[in-house]
């Protein structure tokens, strides 16, 4: 037992020299476990209390949120050459959400939980936490969300059109050519981090690191 808690001391040790001698991670790594800490308490409270969560997500502004994304999915499958449509249900999953699709065909549903707040979240935590200037995050930031909607504008447009080619589709997974099964939820969420990691390196190889090299 002695020998194990030496050993522990000795890697803290290092650790800690090591943190010492690099300001930027240490900098990094304490604001982004502050972040999370905080964003883990702001899930707990809304997991556990759902009139809150509920009013919460239909918020004035993320609703708004949520219609831009549907309507932009809808002016860019028009500007493509298809003939699409929206539309609202009050019925689906216990409050109202929209559906897309195209004439002559079935539509995917999108709720209001699909709209990537915990990816916006994360990408923003990562963006904050790293130190840099504020000047460099102030426009770097926003267009980064811009990147994450217009993917997820390419999501919806995308699962719409393959409905209307004939695969068929449900809430749990997607069926590509009688082949593949996978959840498109999941999916996307996988890109979207490969997506938000390469803005992030983008971000620190560029503007961040660049900065401290200056200095030195």
């Amino acid at each position: 037992m002695q020998k194990i808690l030496q050993e522990l001391k000795a890697n803290f040790r290092k650790l800690n020299l090591f943190l010492n001698n690099n300001y930027l991670l240490k900098t990094f790594g304490i604001r982004l476990l502050i972040l999370m800490g905080i964003g883990a308490i702001v899930l707990f409270i809304l997991r556990n209390n759902p009139e809150l969560k509920y009013k919460v997500q239909h918020a004035q502004f993320i609703y708004d949120f949520y219609r831009i994304i549907m309507y932009s999915s809808l002016y860019f499958l028009r500007a493509i050459g298809f003939d699409a449509y929206i539309y609202y249900s009050e019925t689906m999953y216990k409050y109202g959400v929209y559906a897309i699709g195209i004439n002559g065909s079935g539509s995917v549903f999108m709720g209001i939980s699909c709209i990537g707040i915990t990816l916006m979240g994360g990408f923003v935590a990562l963006m904050v936490s790293f130190p840099g200037k504020l000047k460099h995050k102030l426009w770097f930031i926003p267009c980064g969300l811009i990147i994450i909607q217009l993917l997820n504008v390419l999501r919806m447009s995308t699962l719409a059109v393959l409905i209307h080619k004939g695969f068929k589709h449900t809430f749990k997974d997607y069926n590509f050519l009688g082949i593949l099964k996978f959840n498109h939820h999941d999916l996307f969420n996988f890109f979207i981090y490969i997506v938000i990691f390469g803005m992030f390196v983008l971000y620190i190889n560029k503007f961040a690191v660049k900065k401290y090299q200056e200095k030195e």
